[in-house]
């Protein structure tokens, strides 16, 4: 029940996607629930992925209701599409491309998330929820029993305040203060030791643009939809790059990649290391041969995977990247901020009003590590071996969408009084596809070693245009597609075993890693 005995019902540490969607679910839904938002930065900065998939699209359209906003000031995203190549120097219109026909069915975007941040912090703010900003957590007293939690704030102007609370929301992202403060965080570098940097450019040249079909005709080939305004990727042994469209003109392009496969051209400075890779590749010289970057707008994360073990206690609660997070390759890291955000708040909610919760707590403890290690296997783990072979990637990019859509995106849709509360891929039907996923995956991380070691690695990444023959859905249609996605690599198999093992394999230099 909400008492008069604490300062606050709810305290959030942090004031970014997840913190503003918590608080905003709780107070359009509890007007006198008494809620303070706590964030650090002056204003927000811009994150590693701008791109949203397509549960997150509905977190952000049916759930949170925000349509108008992000149609007035973000771009449409039209899928994923990836490149390949063998040379630098190959001919844009002979790489292999593997995307999307036409556009997009569902709602997903290429989000500004400062942005987006700061309309929904505005929103939660709108509906009655009190901000302290800029301002920093210096101390939390976590309370064992009944009695309230403490906080210790220091305003960047003002004096240190002493609050108490109820309930205490970890959403302070990559920062995961409550994680570490209670020994919970625990890093992924040994099994998924990525790095990312990323930087804005302007004066891009788009993939749609006159010049860029001047001179490349086959960009007018199969393709029906605009490539521009999907995500692009640039594919390569142990990498990816990103390009992503913004509504203010500029782009966000980056690289992710693993320590263990690949090492970043060296270069005076990050901003110069990523410059030099994307010129390396056909369509990053297309697109970004002139392009003029934003040099304080470059980041740097190392590492980018870790979890916490736990996520829920006595009456605090993790949401979004303060629980966890894995990679942006597939852009699916505000998947889970709205399933912790939607489980935290019914968490809260449910306490608050008197219910016993403790069952709800020993659920998100036990799913969300299972659910996190569940879908690390079937999707990320060693995937970064088999980037740069267009074939074993058109396999699993048609396998990976399709069990999305028939899994995770399809109970949103269908089922989101249920779903939103759940963790992906639960029960024994999510058990079963994340195991079949995790073995494909590990198939696919062995071919690839074979495929190396017979000097056939990337032999289609020329000449190919692989276009899913539907579009995506989450209905049975998507079973046609997994179909497809095991055809495809029944195939590769196939290849992989008659191709002859050369007299003198090939010298695999090991690639050692250089620390950005």
């Amino acid at each position: 029940m909400i008492s008069s005995s604490t300062d606050y019902d709810v305290v959030i540490m942090g004031g970014a996607f997840s913190g503003a969607s918590t608080g905003m679910l709780l107070k359009r839904e509890h007007p006198a629930m008494r809620i303070l938002i706590v964030e650090r930065t002056v204003q927000f900065d811009r994150k590693v992925g701008e791109s949203t998939s397509e549960v997150a699209g509905c977190f952000l359209t049916r759930v949170l209701h925000q349509g108008d906003h992000l149609s007035a000031h973000h771009y449409q995203k039209h899928g994923l599409r990836m490149w390949f190549c063998k040379t630098p120097d190959d001919d844009v219109g002979d790489l292999t491309e593997i995307g999307p026909r036409y556009q997009s069915r569902l709602p997903t975007f290429q989000l500004d998330r400062a942005v987006l941040d700061e309309h929904l912090l505005k929103e939660a703010c709108d509906f009655g929820c009190e901000l302290l900003r800029p301002a920093t957590i210096k101390t939390i007293t976590l309370s064992e029993d009944e009695a309230p939690h403490t906080l210790e704030i220091m305003p960047q102007e003002g004096q240190m305040r002493t609050v108490t609370t109820r309930w205490l929301i970890d959403a302070s992202g990559k920062a995961a203060v409550l994680s570490k403060k209670l020994g919970l965080h625990r890093s992924m570098e040994s099994e998924h030791p990525t790095s990312s940097i990323w930087c804005r450019f302007r004066n891009v040249n788009g993939l749609d643009s006159y010049k860029s079909r001047k001179m490349h005709p086959k960009l007018m080939g199969k393709v029906s939809g605009l490539r521009t305004t999907a995500t692009n990727h640039l594919m390569g042994h142990g990498w990816w790059c990103w390009i992503i469209p913004l509504s203010d003109g500029s782009y966000s392009a980056g690289i992710t990649w693993d320590r263990r496969f690949f090492t970043l051209p060296e270069g005076p400075s990050l901003l110069a290391r990523l410059q030099a890779h994307l010129m390396t590749q056909p369509i990053g010289r297309l697109m970004f041969e002139n392009a003029v970057p934003d040099a304080d707008d470059t980041f740097y994360y190392k590492n980018l995977a870790y979890r916490s073990e736990r996520i829920a206690g006595n009456r605090w609660v993790m949401v979004g990247d303060a629980a966890g997070f894995m990679d942006p390759l597939y852009s699916h890291g505000l998947d889970y901020c709205g399933h912790t955000v939607s489980a935290a708040t019914d968490l809260v909610e449910r306490n608050l009003a008197g219910e016993n919760t403790q069952g709800i707590t020993d659920y998100l403890n036990t799913a969300y590590p299972r659910s996190y290690q569940l879908w690390f296997n079937a999707l990320y783990k060693d995937k970064y071996s088999y980037l740069g072979d267009a074939e074993l990637v058109n396999a699993t990019f048609l396998l990976d969408l399709s069990a999305y859509f028939i899994g995770p995106v399809r109970g949103v849709y269908d089922t989101p009084e249920i779903e939103w509360k759940q963790m992906p891929y639960g029960g024994r039907a999510g058990e079963a596809f994340g195991w079949f996923m995790a073995f494909y995956n590990r198939r696919f991380v062995h071919l690839a070693e074979v495929r190396r070691r017979k000097g056939i690695y990337g032999r289609a990444n020329n000449g190919h245009v692989w276009l899913p023959f539907i579009s995506l859905s989450p209905d049975p249609t998507a079973l046609r597609l997994l179909w497809a996605g095991i055809k495809v690599w029944i195939k590769a198999e196939i290849v992989t075993w008659l191709a002859p093992t050369p007299a003198t394999a090939p010298v695999m230099m090991a690639e050692k890693p250089v620390e950005a």
